[in-house]
């Protein structure tokens, strides 16, 4: 094979592992998105967390968002770690990208 069409294979070799490595990238950053995989339950935990922790930063919209059921996070181990998992995913995502108010200033 000449050097031109190797060169030419391997740059689309990489640019399309490139934009498979950024499409996995985009869904796992998400973090109202509970991780793959996980349990139904885990992902009811981690749902009521994730709202819960953008209420309690202050996100715009999350006032009364915020849920946790009492019960379940004491007697489901999957409800009490995917809670933990998504508030603290969504908690730290607001604090440190605050949501734009509709009057264009951030919340603090």
């Amino acid at each position: 094979m000449k050097k031109a069409a190797k060169s030419a294979l391997f740059s689309a070799t990489l640019a399309l592992a490139l934009a498979g490595g950024a499409a996995v990238s985009v869904a796992i950053t998400s973090p109202q998105t509970p991780p793959p995989g996980q349990s139904p339950i885990f992902d009811d935990g981690y749902v009521d967390g994730c709202r819960t922790g953008f209420q309690d930063a202050g996100r715009d919209g999350f006032q009364l968002a915020g849920h946790k059921d009492d019960t379940r996070y004491l007697r489901e181990v999957d409800y009490k770690t995917g809670y933990d998992q998504g508030f603290n995913a969504c908690f730290q995502e607001e604090k440190a990208h605050p949501k734009i108010k509709s009057d264009g200033g951030a919340h603090s």
